[in-house]
């Protein structure tokens, strides 16, 4: 169980009863943040023309309860449970998202440094959960526009500058939220260095939470790290446009790179452990 359940976990929305763990993203603040839900409106309202209708509700109640400051945004049938609270997030959180991270240096410690955090949960009822995480990723930048730091994703051990998603005039940001690569929020892409083995892991966390399988691939070295963010990203996004699945045995191709898939096997299944499905990728000669 994540910090975000073991805080949220039993907490009920007006939302429809939910049958699966809520997607969930969390921001890092330089500073405690107070819920302005008439700024937050507007904000929301601004992205694009389908969010007119778009509100930002304060609850008072649970405000209280929680001692921290509590809110839903809500448009059409997605709605965003907002909880800010005016002190860090866990250290060990914090480094499980930030630390594998492919951001500068200087901003990993600005997170570090931080004061307060947020946590967003979906509360909503649309059913496809990129739609989801495209709801939550809209709060997310609202909330950024307000000064925040990181975007983290927990479930995917990854995590993202706050700033770099907020749209540039002219900018479409529903279609930058639904486009973007998979791998550079929703899911995780960390490099794994092995005691006792050659090389660079590269593997996937949070694919499940899509319905999606992990991926792996034993590189030779960190250069092949951008091609191997590429190639997972391409092979979930065609599973998930496609609806097809993966088995073991299976290949694949991803911009001229033959590979096969297998589940882990020996040693490899203690760090490439996962509670969905994995395959790793091997060259296929």
């Amino acid at each position: 169980m994540g910090f975000f359940d073991r805080i949220l976990g039993r907490q009920k929305t007006e939302a429809a009863p939910r049958r699966e763990t809520p997607l969930s993203l969390q921001l890092l603040l330089p500073r405690p943040l107070r819920l302005d839900v008439n700024v937050l409106s507007r904000t929301l309202q601004g992205f694009h023309p389908s969010l007119s209708g778009a509100r930002f509700e304060f609850d008072r109640q649970a405000s209280t309860t929680m001692g921290a400051e509590v809110g839903v945004a809500r448009w059409g049938k997605h709605g965003v449970q907002v909880v800010v609270f005016s002190k860090p997030m866990p250290g060990a959180v914090v480094e499980l998202c930030v630390g594998p991270a492919h951001f500068g240096a200087d901003l990993k410690e600005q997170a570090r440094a931080h004061a307060a955090h947020a946590l967003l949960f979906y509360a909503g009822e649309e059913p496809d959960r990129l739609e989801q995480f495209v709801a939550l990723g809209l709060v997310a930048v609202a909330l950024a526009k307000e000064g925040a730091l990181v975007v983290l994703n927990e479930s995917a051990h990854t995590s993202f500058p706050a700033q770099a998603l907020i749209p540039e005039e002219g900018e479409d940001l529903l279609e930058l939220l639904r486009t973007m690569p998979l791998t550079a929020l929703y899911v995780g892409f960390v490099k794994l260095e092995v005691e006792g083995e050659a090389g660079v892991w590269m593997r996937t966390y949070g694919a499940p939470m899509l319905g999606l399988p992990e991926l792996a691939w034993h590189a030779r070295s960190h250069a092949e790290g951008e091609e191997t963010f590429g190639m997972f990203s391409g092979l979930l996004d065609y599973l998930r446009t496609s609806g097809r699945s993966f088995s073991d045995g299976h290949t694949a191709e991803w911009n001229g790179r033959h590979v096969k898939l297998r589940l882990p096997r020996g040693r490899e299944t203690k760090f490439l452990d996962t509670e969905g499905q994995l395959f790793v990728l091997e060259p296929q000669k």
